[in-house]
Order: C-alpha cells, then structure tokens, then sequence
C-alpha cells in the first residue's frame, strides 16, 4: 500500500480526483474517508431525522410559532429569534391576566393572546422566506464557482 499512495502522491490529479487532506494522496474527489490512511475528509451524511430536526428548530415555520404563541403569548417570537418581541408579548399577557381582576383583562387578555398567535405566524412566514432567498444566493454561488472551474478546465 505505502508504493501506491507514494505513486499517487507524485502524480497529478485528475478532474474528479483530489488530493487527501492528511496523506496527500490522489483520491476520488466524493470520497468521504480517504482510502489510503483513513482520514475522513467531508463531513458524514446528515440522516433525514437531523435535517429535519435542524429545519424544525432554526425557525421560520409558521405553524410550529403559531402553536408556540399559543401556549404561551411571546414563544412562538422566541421561536423566531426575536428576544425583544417574545418578552414585550409574554409580559403584555401578563399584565392583561392580572388586569382581569380590574374587569378589563377579559377582553385584554384574548386580544394580546391572538395578537401574540397572529405575529407569531407572520414573523415565522418573513424568517422563512429570508433564510430561502439565503439558500438560494448560496447555491447561485456555488452554480456560479463549479461554472468558473469548468471554463478554466476547457481553456
């Protein structure tokens, strides 16, 4: 084995081959493990449970915020990262709860709860569609990289 990853290490590589971080010898360039000295070299695949997972609590799902304000008025803005939103709607309700005893938290009260539901959903729905335009300039940058590497190969 040692001949051939010295033969590989001298030899130049080829379009879909790359050097091994560690031992330097020329490898598959979608290899995860490189085979001569077994230093991985990506990041292993993620399973579909953690990206789900990861979607779930990186925010900008509207029903998911929704039900969190629901629970409890000012979660559901925790849910999408915004501290200062979650906390002017948890105490609101609280102040609405406590002003039921003065007659005019019955209608307080529900009024912050639906608001706090309501802006939840909305606020999901715009992280939603800011983190998607994020993907998206990320892939245009990698289309655009991989384009710029074939046009270099051809000349």
């Amino acid at each position: 084995m040692s001949s051939t990853s010295a033969d590989d290490s001298t030899r130049d590589r080829g379009p879909d081959e790359a050097f091994c971080r560690d031992c330097g010898a020329v490898i598959d360039a979608r290899a995860e493990i490189c085979p001569e000295c077994g230093v991985r070299q990506r990041d292993p695949p993620k399973s579909s449970i953690d990206s789900a997972l990861d979607d779930l609590l990186e925010g900008g799902n509207p029903f998911v915020a929704a039900v969190l304000s629901a629970i409890f008025p000012g979660l559901g803005q925790l849910y999408n990262r915004e501290l200062e939103r979650g906390l002017v709607f948890a105490v609101g309700f609280i102040v609405a709860s406590v002003s039921v005893m003065v007659f005019i938290g019955f209608l307080l009260a529900p009024a912050v709860w639906l608001y706090a539901v309501y802006d939840a959903y909305t606020r999901a729905e715009l992280r939603a569609e800011e983190l998607q335009r994020a993907a998206d300039r990320e892939h245009e940058t990698e289309i655009s990289v991989s384009e710029a590497d074939d046009e270099e190969r051809e000349e």
